[in-house]
């Protein structure tokens, strides 16, 4: 019996299931992850627009109701768009756990400067009752937990090309925002869920296990930020996941064409891209 329910809400491709039709894809992520047992159900990620997750949550036979906490993983809109259609459909009485800077400003510069933070501003999240913004890591459910602000230890792995606002200076971002979440699957080991990875999916991985005290990753899921990247660190990142040896890699959203490719080279059967649509069981 699987201990792990994972349904696509939104991801930048489109599944080829039956289950899919009548669902829109959109760069983005969003992603309802249940539990069995103790059951549970969170919601990893909003994708860009409250139109395209609410739709594709009636698609797929997502009831709101069921939903037990929302997760943030950052603040991009491609992640955090959909805030306000569940908060509206759940009337804000679901948790909504973040990090307390994933509403700061955010921009990028290229090819000109845009904003591309959430549609929800600081004061607007904190006017719902049911906030925990926190910079370490929080307890969902039994099993489930954030994984807080994450170090920065690989040399590779480093944001780059987004931009705040802090303390009235035009500054580098440097996404401290970014967590993940972990589920603990006791013998089995832990299951790392990311957004975007940009704290380095390496580094998420890794600390996680020091968070858990795990010793074995059971599955490793999300967009991995490597679609911009140059080979040499889509190279050290796949060598280092090797090392690591998740037993399963679900990548999708920002990880890119190639990179997938690479990954599916060196995994093989193990990896399998996720996409809009998707039903998961772990």
């Amino acid at each position: 019996m699987s201990q792990i329910r994972l349904t696509v809400l939104v991801e930048d491709t489109l599944s080829s299931t039956k289950k899919a039709l009548g669902v829109e894809a959109k760069h983005g992520l969003s992603i309802l992850v249940e539990r069995t047992e103790p059951k549970s159900s969170v919601l990893f990620d909003t994708g860009p627009s409250s139109t395209v997750l609410l739709r594709n949550m009636e698609k797929l036979k997502v009831e709101s109701e069921k939903i037990d906490a929302v997760f943030l993983s950052h603040g991009h809109y491609d992640h955090s768009g959909g805030l306000p259609g569940i908060l509206k459909k759940t009337n804000g009485n679901i948790p909504l756990v973040a990090h307390p800077d994933a509403f700061n400003p955010k921009f990028k510069i290229t090819p000109n400067l845009k904003n591309i933070g959430s549609p929800l501003s600081l004061s607007e999240i904190e006017s719902f009752r049911n906030v925990v913004l926190a910079r370490n890591p929080v307890t969902i459910a039994n099993g489930i937990a954030t994984t807080g602000e994450i170090p920065r230890v690989s040399p590779y792995e480093k944001p780059e090309g987004f931009w705040t606002v802090k303390n009235g200076r035009f500054t580098e971002d440097l996404m401290r925002d970014e967590q993940a979440l972990v589920l603990n699957l006791k013998d089995n080991g832990i299951v790392v869920i990311s957004g975007c990875a940009h704290a380095g999916i390496v580094n998420t991985i890794r600390h996680a296990l020091k968070l858990t005290g795990a010793r074995r990753v059971y599955a490793v899921i999300g967009g991995f930020h490597l679609k911009d990247s140059d080979e040499a660190k889509v190279e050290a990142t796949v060598s280092d996941l090797a090392e690591i040896t998740p037993r399963l890699v679900y990548p999708c959203h920002c990880t890119g064409v190639k990179p997938i490719r690479r990954l599916a080279e060196v995994f093989g059967e193990k990896c399998l891209p996720l996409r809009t649509g998707d039903v998961v069981e772990l």
